[in-house]
């Protein structure tokens, strides 16, 4: 078994090959540990967003049905006096001839 020899403050340990497989086996787990938190940590703030997101659309959503709403009671009163200016010959009467009691 070939052995490798660390200089410096360690120089006295010598690392053998089944050492150093565990050593880099535990620099793996944490490396995927760390990448684990730093994926949960993303999912988190992009549902975070999402939901968000869905909020705003639900809002939109809501000014969209209002707007539609508001729309049609325009429309319907637009009609209304096209109908009645073209088919009844109906005028607006001038403030000279309209009377309050």
């Amino acid at each position: 078994m070939r052995k490798a020899v660390i200089a410096g403050p360690f120089s006295n340990l010598v690392m053998t090959k089944q050492l150093m497989i565990f050593l880099l086996l535990g620099v793996l787990v944490l490396a995927q540990s760390l990448g684990i938190i730093y994926i949960k940590q993303t999912k988190r703030s992009l549902h975070s967003k999402l939901q968000r997101l869905y909020a705003a659309r639900d809002k939109l959503q809501v000014e969209w049905s209002q707007l539609l709403l508001e729309k049609g009671t325009w429309e319907a009163e637009a009609r209304v006096e096209r109908v009645a200016r073209e088919q009844l010959g109906m005028v607006v009467p001038e403030k000279v001839n309209v009377i309050i009691p």
